[in-house]
C-alpha cells in the first residue's frame, strides 16, 4: 500500500535531486491539461479558482480532472472541464499498488502535455510522471513534489489553501489580474434547479416572501478525517434555528447525508417549530440550487459550506479545531462570517472541545449581521466579509 512514511520522504528527497538538475523548467502554453486534487471535498472546492484561472489565461486548452469519487460531485457539472476521471471511493493513499498501476495506464493513455498537481503529495507526483505527462506543475514540500518540472514552494505569506494553490497558476506566467479575479466555483445541473425550485413550493411553503435559511450540521468527515470533530452541537443549532424563526420569521430547511439525518431528527426534536428536514434527500448540486434563492446558509467546516459559498448566499460558517485562516470559504460573491475561537494555547493543556468553543450568543449575532439585522459582536467572532487577501 503507497502510504508515506519516513522512509517514502528519505526516498523522495533522494529522488527529487536528478529533477531538480535536468528536467525542463520551461513553460509552454497547454493544449491538454490535467488537474490532479483528489481529496477531499472541501480541499477540492479550494481548488476550483486554481481552474478559473487556468481556463480564463489558456482558453485555447482542454481541461480534466482526475477526482476520487467522494469529491467528484464537486466539479462533475463544472462547464469548464471536458472530463471528470474518477481515481477510486476513498483515499487515494490507500489504493494498492496494482490499483495505483491502473490509474497510471489510464491517465497515460489520455496523452496529457500538463499537469497540475494540486496536493503536496509524493504519490500524486509519481501518477502524473508514470503517466508521462511531460509538463508537471505543482507544489513541492519536503520534496513530496519530487518529479515535478515546476516545483512550487507555497508563498511563505499566505495561508489560506486556495491562495496557495492559486500560486501554480503564477508561476505558469498566469496575470495577476487574472489570479486576483479568481473564485470558487460551483454550478449546480439545471435538473437540481428545477427540482428544488418544485420542493420549495411544495414541501417547504415557500414563495420568497419569509427568509429562507439552509443548515447542514453535518459534514467535517472524509475518507483521511473520519472523526466529527468540526461538528458544531445540535442543539445550538436547534436554539440558533428558534431565534431566527422568533425573530426573522424564517423558513427552515435542514440539508445533509443520509448518514446525518439522526442529526437533523435530533435538531428537528429539539426545535419549537415546525422545520423541512430534506436530510439524506437531496445531492450536492441540490444544495447548491437551494443556497442560490436562500437568504443565509449555516454550516460548519464542511465541503457544503463553500458550495453555499460559491452559489453567493450569505454564509455562516462555523469552526471549531480548525483555523480558517486555512480554509475559509474562498468566494467574492456573497457575504461571510465565520466563526472561531483561538484556543490553542487552551488545547495545550486540554483537547478541543465545543464547551469552550463558538456559542450560540457569537452564532445568532452573525446570523442577524448577515439578515441585516446587526447584533453585538462579540470580541470572539472573526468577521470575514467577502474575500481577505
Amino acid at each position: 500500500m503507497p502510504r508515506e512514511n519516513l522512509l517514502t520522504l528519505a526516498a523522495t528527497r533522494l529522488a527529487r535531486i536528478p529533477f531538480a538538475l535536468f528536467a525542463d523548467k520551461s513553460f509552454k502554453p497547454p493544449e491538454k491539461v490535467l488537474i490532479l486534487q483528489t481529496c477531499c471535498l472541501s480541499q477540492v472546492m479550494l481548488a476550483t479558482p486554481l481552474l478559473a484561472a487556468l481556463d480564463e489565461a489558456f482558453p485555447k486548452a482542454r481541461f480534466d480532472w482526475a477526482v476520487s469519487d467522494w469529491a467528484r460531485p464537486a466539479i462533475v457539472s463544472n462547464p469548464r472541464l471536458t472530463e471528470v476521471i474518477s481515481t477510486g471511493d476513498g483515499n487515494l493513499q490507500k489504493r494498492s499498488w496494482r490499483q495505483i498501476g491502473g490509474l497510471v495506464k489510464r491517465l497515460r493513455a489520455e496523452q496529457y502535455d500538463t499537469c497540475f498537481i494540486v496536493s503536496r503529495s509524493g504519490l500524486l507526483s509519481y501518477i502524473a510522471w508514470q503517466a508521462r505527462i511531460p509538463q508537471r506543475i505543482g507544489l513541492n514540500v519536503k520534496s513530496r513534489g519530487f518529479a515535478h518540472n515546476i516545483a512550487v514552494r507555497p508563498p511563505r505569506e499566505e495561508k489560506h489553501a486556495a491562495a496557495i494553490y492559486l500560486s501554480l497558476a503564477e508561476a505558469v506566467g498566469v496575470e495577476e489580474e487574472t489570479i486576483n479575479g479568481a473564485d470558487i466555483e460551483f454550478y449546480p445541473p439545471d435538473r437540481d434547479r428545477l427540482a428544488m425550485t418544485q420542493r420549495l413550493v411544495e414541501e417547504v411553503d415557500w414563495l420568497g416572501d419569509v427568509p429562507l435559511i439552509i443548515m447542514h450540521p453535518g459534514g467535517g468527515t472524509n475518507p483521511v478525517l473520519p472523526e466529527p470533530l468540526k461538528r458544531w452541537p445540535v442543539e445550538r443549532f436547534a436554539l440558533l434555528g428558534n431565534h431566527l424563526v422568533r425573530q426573522h420569521g424564517a423558513r427552515i430547511v435542514l440539508v445533509g447525508a443520509e448518514e446525518e439525518r439522526p442529526l437533523a431528527q435530533a435538531i428537528s426534536g429539539l426545535m419549537a417549530t415546525n422545520l423541512t428536514n430534506l436530510c439524506g434527500e437531496v445531492s450536492l448540486g441540490e444544495v447548491g440550487a437551494l443556497c442560490e434563492v436562500a437568504d443565509l446558509y449555516v454550516g460548519n467546516d464542511a465541503g457544503p459550506t463553500h458550495v453555499a459559498a460559491a452559489a453567493g448566499c450569505s454564509t455562516l460558517a462555523i469552526y471549531g479545531p480548525s483555523d480558517p485562516a486555512y480554509s475559509k470559504p474562498y468566494s467574492s460573491k456573497g457575504d461571510i462570517i465565520a466563526l472561531w475561537r483561538d484556543l490553542s494555547e487552551v488545547e495545550k493543556e486540554r483537547p478541543f472541545s465545543w464547551d469552550i468553543g463558538v456559542t450560540v450568543e457569537q452564532a445568532v449575532d452573525a446570523a442577524d449581521v448577515l439578515l441585516d439585522r446587526p447584533g453585538d459582536r462579540s470580541e470572539a467572532m472573526t468577521i470575514l466579509t467577502g474575500r481577505e487577501r
